[in-house]
């Protein structure tokens, strides 16, 4: 699977969101939006899932990304889908 911030930023983009629009409705600032966009960034469990909200994911896309909340909330390091 992509990365998570390229995911999130393909789904905003094709959801028609700016990054500021999208920041504000989502409920953080654009410039950590873009930090985690960019993958510099790693937000909490409680942002990804505001962010799937948000964009009303497809399923696939949904799931990979609460999947990832999840698995942080467990306390892990690693970042991939997969585990």
């Amino acid at each position: 699977m992509q990365a998570r911030g390229r995911t999130i930023r393909r789904r905003r983009e094709e959801c028609g969101f700016n990054l500021t629009a999208f920041a504000h409705l989502v409920g953080i600032s654009p410039s950590y939006l873009s930090r985690i966009e960019n993958e510099k960034s790693r937000p909490g469990p409680d942002v990804l899932k505001r962010i799937a909200l948000a964009l009303q994911s497809a399923p696939d896309v949904r799931d990979a990304i609460a999947k990832i909340a999840r698995h942080e909330t467990e306390g892990s390091d690693d970042d991939s889908p997969g585990g």
